[in-house]
């Protein structure tokens, strides 16, 4: 198994390296950190926590209006 965790968005699977932040792993996949919050195990997480290896994380999109 490499060393990598997963993020999943919207039932779509990215497999990104572990040992980095999830703030790093959003910005190499083009996903804006403002619009999704992040939920590992069924607790929430910020952006800078470290990715472990074979980890899942799920992103929750949040919608806003004015």
């Amino acid at each position: 198994m490499e060393n990598t965790a997963t993020i999943v968005l919207r039932n779509q699977k990215y497999e990104v390296k572990a040992g980095s932040t999830i703030l790093a792993a959003l910005n190499k996949l083009e996903i804006l950190p403002e619009s999704i919050i992040c939920v590992r195990d069924g607790e929430l997480v910020t952006e800078d926590v470290i990715l472990r290896k074979g980890e899942i994380i799920k992103l929750v999109s949040v919608i806003s209006g004015g």
